[in-house]
């Protein structure tokens, strides 16, 4: 008689097969495949029954390979690819392009005659929020909620780009 990690693995072709229609490279399909492995008998373990007349049940086992690939491709995107090229070659120097500081006083000229224009709330709220502080950090100080501050932010801020 064959237990039910047995029966599981008889049909580890029809996994692959399953994995790899989800966009799995092959492999790959065969890690996640061993997880499931894992995963069923960790599942029998708990007592948790997962058999379907007497076989695996193939929903059951699909939901758990489901997730395993979507959990496997979740930490793929945070990794941080480095290139070879990238690491033989000189490192890039970081320079910050020039500042053309006719260009900035004229526009901050025009901000800060658009600011004088407004309402003296809106401009106070827009000159903290602009200077560094946070608006979670603003509404606590002040016991003003944190969605009026952001609303009044976010229009002002709107308000001066459509006038500058």
């Amino acid at each position: 008689m064959k237990t039910l990690l047995e029966i599981a693995y008889d049909r580890h072709d029809i996994w692959i097969k399953t994995v790899i229609s989800f966009g799995c490279n092959p492999s790959m399909a065969e890690d996640v495949v061993q997880e499931l492995y894992i995963q069923l008998s960790q599942d029998l373990n708990k007592g948790i029954d997962f058999t379907f007349k007497d076989d695996v049940n193939y929903f059951y086992c699909y939901k758990v390979l489901r997730g395993l690939f979507l959990t496997i491709c979740k930490k793929q995107r945070k990794v941080k690819k480095i290139y070879l090229e990238e690491m033989r070659s000189e490192p890039k120097q970081n320079i910050p392009p020039a500042v053309d500081e006719v260009k900035y006083a004229k526009n901050k000229d025009q901000v800060d005659n658009v600011l004088d224009k407004m309402f003296w709330y809106n401009k106070k709220v827009f000159e903290i929020v602009a200077s560094g502080k946070s608006i979670a950090k603003l509404s606590r100080e002040t016991g003003i909620s944190y969605y009026s501050l952001y609303n009044t932010y976010t229009k002002a801020k709107k308000h001066i780009k459509n006038n500058v």
